[in-house]
């Protein structure tokens, strides 16, 4: 006889949903996974006919709060997929203890809209910004869905709820002046510093797309340098690029290249990467400057590159790696490299 899944249909406000429902055998309670689609409905009730039938059907997990928050950060900790630093770590950890303390859920499955509207109040009755508001409730709803990865709950009611969020002003965009550049070049002392400040002016890259570059990745003849979506070091838009590398960026990898003694341009670069922002922040303090970030560069790059004359729109988006190309480099790399070596040599030089 085979298992007892079924599908029910009901109506809601958003459109019809599809419940897949089945008996457990062993412990005789009806579970149950609601489905917008219904065939992802007939594929899930497939898959569980199968497992009930193959004696692979593993009950869902039922945790409480505490339990699943304990659990999802050790998860975080020891996740074989990315390495999470201690900041993001305690970002969650805080985040998940303040709705633990304000709300007081007893599972994750309580963790509904009205519930977080309720908390997102209750946090500026205690006077946190919006800013804070809206980073907690970012988190909450990323550790949710981990949840529903881990088969803790069916789905993530806070996916989709874009007005969870409050509304901030936003903030301004800080373009550094080439003078401010240049101080920064005259106080870093460590080639290595001037280097990272190199390539996110001129080339605009992000930070982990310098601290991960690689020797392999470097063309010092030709003047290239590609940006290599790998695992392990992964790019915002999980794709690959090539561009033009500016000469006095070169110069400054040539110097580096006899002393190179692993791979990666910069010796171990999970520790430069964290340790990255940090000196930085220092060396802009030196000099006086107002307060900016590494990727503040990278904004500097993109401003000067859209208002110099030149190649605009499509070509400069995937010199920054933040388009999709729909033309294949493979024909077109030569062109391009071409007008991309214009683009960047026409960014002020800063030594």
């Amino acid at each position: 006889m085979r298992p007892s899944v079924w599908i029910t249909k009901r109506k809601a406000k958003q459109g019809n949903r599809y419940c897949v429902r089945w008996v457990e055998a062993s412990s005789g309670i009806v579970r149950n996974k609601t489905f917008k689609r219904l065939e992802d409905a007939r594929l899930c009730q497939v898959k569980i006919r199968r497992d009930i039938e193959t004696n692979d059907y593993h009950a869902p997990i039922r945790l409480d709060y505490g339990a699943w928050v304990k659990q999802h950060l050790e998860n975080m900790r020891n996740s074989p997929d990315i390495d999470v630093s201690p900041k993001t770590i305690a970002c969650h950890r805080e985040a998940l203890s303040a709705l633990g303390r304000v709300c007081k859920p007893k599972s994750p499955l309580e963790i509904t809209p009205r519930m977080i509207k309720d908390f997102r109040r209750k946090l500026l009755d205690e006077n946190l910004s919006p800013f804070t508001v809206n980073k907690h409730i970012r988190i909450i709803r990323s550790a949710l869905s981990y949840a529903v990865r881990d088969e803790i709950i069916p789905v993530n009611k806070l996916l989709g709820q874009h007005r969870l969020c409050l509304k901030t002003e936003q903030q301004k965009v800080r373009v550094l002046e080439v003078g401010e550049v240049v101080a920064l070049m005259n106080v870093a002392i460590d080639p290595m510093q001037k280097l990272v400040i190199s390539l996110a002016y001129y080339h605009g890259l992000r930070r982990g797309e310098i601290c991960y570059l690689q020797w392999q990745d470097v063309d010092l003849e030709d003047y290239r340098l590609s940006v290599i979506d790998r695992e392990g070091a992964r790019t915002k838009t999980r794709r690959s690029r090539t561009i033009a590398l500016r000469r006095e960026t070169a110069e400054l990898l040539s110097k580096l290249a006899p002393d190179r003694t692993c791979e990666f341009v910069f010796t171990k670069p999970h520790e430069f990467y964290w340790s990255c922002g940090k000196w930085f922040s220092k060396l802009v303090e030196q000099p006086g400057l107002d307060p900016c970030t590494l990727h503040d560069l990278r904004k500097t790059c993109n401003t000067l590159m859209m208002d110099a004359p030149g190649p605009q729109g499509t070509l400069l988006c995937r010199y920054w790696g933040t388009q999709r190309s729909k033309v294949s480099e493979r024909y077109y790399t030569g062109a391009l490299m071409e007008q991309q070596r214009r683009a960047v040599d026409s960014l002020p030089s800063i030594g």
